[in-house]
């Protein structure tokens, strides 16, 4: 229990630092609250009209409008501090190689790094501008720097950082370092984009049968059982045998609709593995799946409903 209750603070620390590294300027305890009251005062107004007006829609898709609402929300600061780190690791091969040039040239550290800090680097200059507020303030170059790799949830800029701080230790010469940093950053950035690129069919084809084509073919199939039943009840059935059928329907209906969940988060573990190398980002995109697929679902019943019973 202790356990689970220090993993769960871990999960909130990192994206109350999450929150503050995109800039966000509502505290994270206000937002997960207001995230969380927006989200189900909307799926219980939506589960309020689904049973009120008897809508030919599941209840289920109250909690569906519950996991995508909260989960837009909640992710949406997570997606500004996605674009600030693409933005930063973007920026971070010309800038070291800025950076070499200057010392290439005789300038200090110091001097190399204001240059980054005045150049339009967008977020970069300004985490730079952080770094020489702190040497100024008195810290050594290692502790800011260290600071800075910190301050972006990057592996890529840790690394580096590491890297260049090893080289400081060692009197290596830095400029020199540097250029074939510079370059291998560059390399890496550009594979982390072409792997997103190269994976970009086979998460359109999961998409496509989980989320679109599955749920289409259901919704034909749950169409085809109402008009059996409905076929059959002037064939001398009896009430029971009535009510056992229609019974039976909603049942396969509901197994059906249980089926398309345990597909589209499947589909959404997939898509996870595909584009980021891990299942716990499928949190991210299972609530938008489930929202497309049961949207699908009921467009297909509708539709294929209307044509059904226009050519009967």
């Amino acid at each position: 229990m202790e356990e689970n209750k220090k993993k769960g603070l871990k999960i909130f620390n990192d994206y109350k630092r999450m929150l503050q590294q995109s800039k966000f300027r509502t505290p994270a305890e206000l937002w997960v609250a207001l995230s969380a009251m927006v989200s189900l005062a909307l799926a219980i107004l939506a589960f309020t009209l689904i049973t009120a007006l008897s809508l030919p829609v599941s209840p289920i898709m109250a909690l569906v409008l519950f996991l995508v609402l909260i989960d837009v929300m909640l992710g949406y600061p997570w997606l500004l501090a996605v674009k600030r780190i693409d933005s930063i690791e973007a920026d971070f091969p010309d800038a070291l190689k800025q950076m070499a040039d200057t010392l290439k040239a005789g300038g200090t550290y110091e001097f190399a790094l204001r240059e980054i800090a005045t150049s339009e680097y967008s977020h970069l200059s300004e985490e730079m501008e952080i770094v020489l507020r702190k040497m100024e303030e008195g810290e050594n170059l290692e502790n800011s720097l260290i600071a800075f790799s910190e301050n972006i949830d990057s592996t890529l800029i840790k690394r580096t950082v590491a890297i260049i701080i090893d080289s400081i230790k060692a009197g290596a010469g830095l400029a020199d370092v540097l250029d074939e940093i510079a370059d291998d950053v560059r390399a890496m950035h550009r594979i982390a984009k072409e792997r997103i690129a190269e994976t970009t069919m086979q998460v359109i084809f999961i998409v496509a049968a989980g989320s679109i084509v599955a749920p289409a073919i259901l919704g034909l199939i749950s169409t085809v059982l109402n008009l059996f039943i409905n076929s059959s009840i002037g064939f001398g059935m009896t009430k029971e045998q009535i009510t056992e059928s229609v019974n039976a329907t909603k049942l396969i209906a509901l197994m059906m609709q249980g089926y398309l969940v345990i597909e589209v988060v499947a589909s959404g573990g997939m898509i996870a593995i595909t584009r980021e190398g891990r299942i716990s980002k499928s949190i991210i995109y299972t609530p938008i799946l489930l929202l497309i697929a049961f949207t699908c679902y009921y467009l297909a019943a509708f539709a294929s409903g209307t044509l059904i019973g226009g050519m009967a």
